[in-house]
């Protein structure tokens, strides 16, 4: 498979599954008691993912990721949840399309 194929269904998958994921978390905070917090993550989180499938945007939405998912990072250290694998995986995925000169 061709290198730059490989980075653009890289930057396809992450866009979708990032951006899926906060409509979730938005839709559950405004469903129940909402946490404003979790709630403004959430829809800074689906704006960078809509912002990253945008080829115009890809820039300023990678970077806003990375950023989200540092914040959201945090947030779980700070609750005690440890289990930021994911996070970590997200925001090296959005990175490695960043790095890739040609897709941006």
């Amino acid at each position: 498979m061709n290198p730059q194929r490989g980075i653009a269904i890289l930057r396809c998958v992450l866009g979708v599954v990032v951006g899926g994921y906060s409509v979730a978390l938005v839709v559950s905070q405004l469903r129940g008691e909402a946490h404003h917090a979790l709630l403004l993550l959430g829809l800074a989180e689906l704006v960078a993912a809509i912002l990253f499938l945008i080829p115009r945007t890809l820039r300023i939405g990678g970077i806003s990721l990375i950023v989200v998912f540092a914040i959201a990072a945090v947030f779980h250290l700070l609750h005690r949840e440890f289990n930021i694998g994911s996070l970590v995986v997200y925001a090296a995925a959005a990175f490695a399309v960043l790095s890739n000169r040609r897709t941006i």
